[in-house]
């Protein structure tokens, strides 16, 4: 006859000392007290296959605990137990109902850091990272952070990550109900000099496997181990995986299914008690795909004005899957056909002096080792004729030429031929009585005065300028001929040194170059001729004329 199966107390209770023991209670099953039941209990751990055998075997008379050995902290185990009869060996019972039970929680022993702690951008988050127990296990944490100039700053958190406060240096962890003989995880977040930090830092795939190799060369420092940690693109700082090797490791397996195409941060950190000393960051791929766009064109301010600037922006990584090699720049203006020029992969503008005029269009790809990708959004320009002003230039020269030539001409001719002639060239405009001002403004007085009356010369007196005063500004004389009669002969009096001043005929204008009179009919003069006083009477001589 089978016995039923033994029943488990669910409290387990545990040693405070190391190594961990756990003792379970259990009450055999319903049985004839006179007789002896011999039990025996096996346990495994927490999401594993084979169990373990306690090798002794426990009577109900008198009734001893489970007692299970050399069990780790925060860890999850079953347990489970089954009964006979004490003289038969060989008719066991069935197995009892597995009890569950975790051990005492730990401090986390993984500890590490994700973001930029030791970079230079300020205010960027950082996160203390550390790994999970396990499955079967849930704890909380004790997080305690030294500040520079504070004490220590203490916070429950739940597994498995914390920010970091700014300005932090020291960091500690914990798990809440630990053990007594547990210690803290502590990790010194110095940054420490980066010259004694792992330089060389190379990447490379692995042949027929999806597992990336890392190798370094150590710096000057002496660290007690190396930590190498690795992100995709784009994902959070919680997703992060890393590796712990001894210091006299410089390279290391990484394991997981790596993507090809995919951008890989990948750093590597020398860790020592005093502090911290990462190289820098390398991007790398296990496999380089072709780019999936190309980069996006904008126009900069000319650079000289008419000579076009171009810069663009970088390809995302994730969609360049490769280390760039180069940008490729295109150029098509109207039916011409298309120019390509590679631009370095560093280089984000270029000054396009050689374009032609008129409409153009520009569109660029980025390339990899795998090759070009396609191009991105085109940018159109219209460029102006930068020759334009070339071609004017010799056509208001030729004007100007033509212009001086016709004043020279009139300025050499004098009377009406002259005017004549730059009416005729230039008609309705006011270059004629402009030219005519000039001969009076550019020419000595013996070039463009006719000969005068010797009864009328004052070629013999000395010359003496008056300055008219100002006249107030009026309207235009309005001319009216009437007739005259004759006038008996008359002494004409010597002209007044005024009216004989040259400074009104050299710098007064005619009322020809006024404009108010057209060409004069035959008829009396009403205006002197060149070389005549203004101002004299009009005698019969001149009206009979």
């Amino acid at each position: 006859m089978k016995p039923e199966a033994p029943q488990l107390d669910p409290d387990v209770d545990f040693s405070e000392d190391d190594p961990l023991e756990a003792t379970v209670q259990w009450s055999p099953p319903s049985w004839p007290p006179h007789k002896v039941l011999v039990c025996q209990f096996h346990y495994r751990r927490c999401q594993q296959m084979a169990w373990i055998l306690l090798e002794r075997e426990l009577k109900s008379i008198p009734l001893t605990p489970v007692e299970i050995q050399d069990l780790e902290l925060a860890t999850g185990y079953e347990v489970s137990g089954r009964c006979r009869m004490e003289k038969e060996e060989d008719l066991w019972g069935e197995w009892s109902p597995v009890l569950s039970f975790q051990t005492l929680p730990s401090a986390p022993k993984d500890v590490w850091i994700s973001g930029n702690l030791c970079g230079t951008q300020g205010g960027q988050k950082s996160l203390l990272l550390w790994k999970a127990p396990g499955h079967c296990v849930q704890a909380s944490y004790r997080v305690w952070f030294q500040v520079k100039g504070q004490e220590l700053i203490p916070r429950e958190t739940p597994c498995c990550s914390s920010s970091i406060p700014t300005q932090a240096e020291w960091v500690a962890v914990s798990a809440i109900n630990a053990t007594s003989w547990e210690p803290l995880t502590n990790l010194s977040l110095v940054c420490l000099d980066s010259g004694s930090a792992p330089h060389g830092v190379v990447v490379s795939s692995i042949a027929g496997s999806t597992e990336l190799l890392v190798t370094w060369q150590q710096g000057s420092g002496e660290p007690k181990e190396h930590v190498v940690d690795w992100a995709q693109d784009g994902e959070p700082l919680e997703n992060l995986s890393w590796v712990r090797l001894p210091p006299g490791n410089l390279s290391a397996v990484l394991q997981g299914h790596f993507e090809g195409g995919v951008p890989y941060r990948i750093t590597v950190t020398a860790v020592s008690p005093g502090g911290l000393y990462p190289a820098p960051s390398v991007w790398s791929f296990r496999e380089e795909l072709a780019p999936l766009v190309g980069p996006v064109l904008w126009r900069l301010q000319d650079a000289p004005p008419g000579t076009p600037t171009i810069a663009w922006g970088e390809v995302p990584r994730h969609q360049l899957r490769g280390l760039l090699t180069h940008y490729t720049l295109c150029a098509q203006s109207g039916t011409r056909p298309s120019v390509c020029m590679n631009v370095s992969g560093s280089a984000q503008k270029i000054t396009l002096p050689n374009l032609p005029w008129g409409p153009c269009e520009l569109w660029m790809t980025a390339s990899t080792i795998a090759g070009q990708g396609p191009p991105g959004p085109s940018l159109r320009l219209h460029l102006p004729d930068n020759t334009l002003k070339l071609k004017i230039l010799p056509v208001v020269v030729l004007l100007w030429g033509l212009f001086l030539t016709c004043c020279g001409i009139s300025l050499a001719t004098s009377g009406r031929h002259g005017y004549l002639a730059i009416w005729i060239l230039f008609p309705e405009s006011y270059l004629p009585s402009r030219c005519l001002h000039l001969r009076h403004k550019v020419l000595p007085r013996w070039v463009w005065e006719k000969v005068p009356d010797p009864a009328n010369s004052n070629s013999s007196k000395p010359h003496v300028e008056e300055i008219p005063q100002a006249q107030p500004p009026r309207d235009s004389p309005t001319l009216e001929v009437e007739e005259i009669e004759p006038l008996p002969v008359v002494e004409h009096p010597q002209a007044s040194s005024r009216l004989d001043s040259g400074y009104e005929k050299h710098f007064l204008p005619t009322p020809e170059e006024l404009g108010l009179l057209g060409p004069l009919p035959p008829g009396p003069n009403i205006w002197p001729e060149p070389g005549h006083e203004r101002g004299t009477h009009l005698t019969t001589e001149d009206t009979e004329a």
